[in-house]
């Protein structure tokens, strides 16, 4: 029987530099086919990874102030995100679901009343000054039916979009659980994720990698715990604005606002759009006012809070801003749509960003040079508020402008 062989005996020669090429790339190229067929499975462990980076401060709080064992800790925390979750969708559940429902119903009911409601607007006769508008004279009927013929279709197909969220709503609860068990795991030993990875870097390359990594932290916790704080304070806004101004599905436009508060770009928009819908086809209002007026008080509120969100919320909240052009943000917030569907979207910016860092780690490696990438995030850029005195003088130079078009062309 041969001897066993001693550890200190074996020698093992490295690879040519064409064999590691060729091993390197066809890891590269499995791993990335591993990633595509077991998608649904990444996309869990990404949600599972950025709650527990969110959670990891208070369990890190726990383990040091209040002297909890790491394992006792992430149990308690875990808990307590679940008892959360779960008196929040318990105590509105029921509510939610109705007014989501009612929602849909209305919202297929919009079909029939659009052409009387924009027969309306063929009616207004409004004063601007010295001037007399009354639109009655004026033949819009054709433009009318049009626009209705074009947005009744979308409006019809706004029940079964509402009734598929309720048919997910089984397989978001099995996701969830998933999401727990995966997040668990990670809390448990998130301290030792970090230097875990970075012994698999090479010695003369954990600077440089410690670096980025640094810089992914700072971009994640940016968008992470500032969009949530700003995603809470605006759906709250909504929730009792749209209360005290009397639309229908109060509630619902708060979750509605403060979820789509973490899209950027469309997200307001897209609340401010729906909100106005809802009035439009509103029966009663508390003032008294006409369909069209009330939603355009309604469109009215929703823009006032997105200003006071812009000029005070943001620039207090988010410290610091991710540096990146709004084009970008656009064709991103599209390739996240088609490749995630509304995860995607919610982190286009950040995963944009992340991209940016390390490409451009790649490219200063590339062309050999040794400046770092520039910071993917900085200071946000500051807002000017404005103040009662340049709100005045706005409204009177372009009231005087307007003045002087008009006696232009009445002397024309």
């Amino acid at each position: 029987m041969a001897d066993p062989v001693k550890p200190e005996d074996i020698s093992s020669p490295p690879w040519q530099p064409g064999t590691r090429l060729v091993v390197g790339v066809l890891v590269t190229l499995i791993l990335i086919v591993l990633l595509y067929v077991l998608r649904r499975l990444v996309l869990s462990v990404t949600i599972a990874f950025l709650i527990a980076y969110m959670l990891d401060p208070v369990v890190t709080w726990l383990v040091k102030r209040a002297r909890f064992p790491r394992g006792l800790a992430t149990l308690v925390v875990i808990l307590l995100f679940i008892a959360a979750l779960a008196g929040a969708t318990t105590g509105v559940g029921f509510a939610f679901s109705q007014r989501v429902i009612d929602l849909a119903n209305l919202f297929t009911d919009i079909t029939d009343q659009i052409p009387s409601q924009l027969e309306q607007i063929g009616e207004l006769q409004f004063t601007i000054g010295p001037w007399d508008f009354d639109l009655a004279g004026i033949s819009i009927e054709p433009l009318l039916s049009n626009l209705a013929s074009s947005v009744s279709p979308l409006l019809s197909q706004a029940g079964s979009i509402f009734g598929s969220v309720a048919i997910a709503a089984a397989s978001v609860i099995t996701s969830f659980f998933l999401d727990m068990i995966i997040t668990f795991y990670l809390l448990l030993d998130f301290q030792k994720l970090r230097p875990a990875f970075l012994r698999l870097i090479p010695k003369q390359h954990k600077g440089d990698f410690a670096m980025l990594l640094e810089e992914g932290n700072r971009i994640w916790r940016a968008f992470l715990r500032g969009y949530v704080i700003l995603a809470l304070i605006i759906g709250v806004a909504v929730f009792i604005s749209m209360s005290i101004a009397g639309l229908d599905f109060p509630l619902v436009m708060g979750l509605i606002g403060g979820l789509l508060e973490m899209v950027p770009m469309f997200g307001p928009i897209i609340t401010a759009v729906i909100g106005g819908l809802i009035a439009l086809v509103q029966p009663t209002n508390p003032w008294g006012l006409t369909p069209v007026a009330f939603s355009l008080v309604i469109l009215g509120i929703l823009t006032l809070i997105q200003q006071v969100e812009n000029t005070i919320l943001v620039p207090r909240i988010m410290g610091e801003s991710l540096r990146l052009h709004p084009l970008a943000v656009f064709l991103a917030i599209i390739a996240g749509g088609a490749l995630a569907g509304f995860f995607g979207i919610l982190l286009a910016s950040p995963v944009l960003a992340t991209l940016r860092l390390i490409f451009g780690y790649i490219y200063s490696k590339v062309v050999n040079v040794e400046a770092r990438p520039a910071p993917s995030i900085g200071p946000s850029e500051p807002r000017d508020r404005p103040t009662t005195d340049t709100m005045r003088k706005a409204l009177m130079g372009a009231w005087n402008r307007l003045r002087e078009l008009a006696e232009k062309s009445v002397e024309d």
